[in-house]
């Protein structure tokens, strides 16, 4: 739409109407579909918090303390001769 055209219920001279959108009207469509639309985006912010976490609890894990290695045997199970 060009700047040149004039939408319906507009009238060149008079002010123009707000939007439902900037008047706090809700947008057109079943309210199941709006009820979808906010389960899914609770389960997209439960996935980008859980994988939040995770990458926390990943970077925690691998700059603890590390345990000192317990010592290997050679595989044999008879004790090594003096």
């Amino acid at each position: 739409m060009s700047a040149s055209e004039i939408e319906e219920g507009e009238y060149p001279g008079t002010r123009l109407r707000k939007h439902r959108h900037d008047l706090g009207h809700d947008d057109h469509g079943p309210k199941l579909a709006a009820g979808t639309t906010r389960a899914i985006q609770g389960l997209l912010g439960l996935w980008i918090a859980l994988t939040l976490l995770l990458v926390v609890y990943a970077l925690v894990g691998s700059s603890g303390p590390r345990s000192a290695a317990a010592p290997t045997s050679s595989g044999s199970a008879a004790p090594a001769a003096k």
